[in-house]
């Protein structure tokens, strides 16, 4: 099963991320284009023109069927994590929060 498409607003280090607040400069994970493989290591904040976000969310569905996805990483930042995340992501054993 492949990702869902869902339009991101930029992507740094092959993580695409929607902006939630450009006044609070945060942004959520998003599937985008991607398709998550292997181990992801979220970071704790991403910087795109020049604007340092802060990473607070995992979108609704941001991993969805992700199938190749091992292993995930996810920084305190992250305060929410979105409806079917991780849906379908049938390889996924281990997550570090």
């Amino acid at each position: 099963m492949p990702c869902q498409v869902v339009a991101s607003d930029f992507t740094v280090d092959g993580i695409s991320y929607n902006i939630t607040s450009a006044e609070e400069h945060t942004v959520a994970v998003t599937s985008g284009t991607i398709r998550y493989v292997g181990s992801v290591v979220i970071p704790k904040s991403v910087a795109y023109g020049n604007v340092t976000y802060s990473v607070t969310t995992i979108g609704s569905e941001a991993f969805w069927g992700c199938s190749g996805l091992t292993s995930i990483t996810i920084p305190n930042s992250v305060t929410t994590i979105g409806e079917g995340a991780f849906y379908g992501c049938k390889k996924l054993t281990s997550i570090i929060i």
